[in-house]
């Protein structure tokens, strides 16, 4: 039974007996097909191997009813895996949707940063970090009060360009710069 001629004669007499076989199994005509395929990709890596084409159909069938068994125990694994996800996601969605809300209204703030000028970017920037107005005026080499209007001038610049839902998120994650 070594020869590719003797497979494709089998292969020919059993495709659709399988397929209906599989397909009473799964319900699905489709699916059938599909792990038809699969079976007898199967029956040709061990095909070498049968001394008859009774020993050949006995491999069909059971690794046909093999596929069929794997198939409906990995969805029932999917269909658990999914309901605990969604169980577990319902609980986690606020903290999610907090998150969600968080890197946004971060993204929003980094952007109308970017578009300060040099000084005042560079002051808003230092504040984030936690610097206090004495150390970012020591690291940018100018007075207290001038870090004071520049973060005064940021404040007005970030104003315009953030609208004032925008604003008050920042304010709420951020405190006071």
């Amino acid at each position: 039974m070594s020869d590719s001629r003797n497979f494709d004669d089998f292969f020919r007499a059993f495709l659709n007996p399988c397929a209906a076989f599989i397909e009473r199994m799964m319900g699905s005509k489709a699916e059938a097909e599909d792990l038809a395929q699969d079976v007898f990709l199967r029956v040709w890596e061990h095909w070498g191997e049968f001394e008859t084409e009774e020993n050949a159909k006995a491999f069909l069938y059971t690794t046909a009813r093999n596929v069929c068994v794997d198939r409906m125990r990995r969805r029932q694994a999917e269909g658990h895996y999914v309901a605990r996800c969604l169980e577990e996601g319902s609980e986690e969605e606020p903290a999610f949707l907090e998150e969600v809300m968080r890197q946004e209204t971060w993204r929003l703030l980094h952007d109308a940063i970017a578009k300060l000028p040099g000084q005042t970017r560079q002051v808003i920037q230092l504040g984030m970090e936690g610097h206090t107005n004495e150390k970012v005026g020591e690291l940018m080499g100018v007075s207290v009060n001038t870090v004071k209007t520049l973060k005064k001038n940021a404040y007005a610049a970030l104003r315009d360009v953030l609208s004032k839902e925008h604003l008050m998120l920042v304010v709420i994650l951020c405190g006071n710069f």
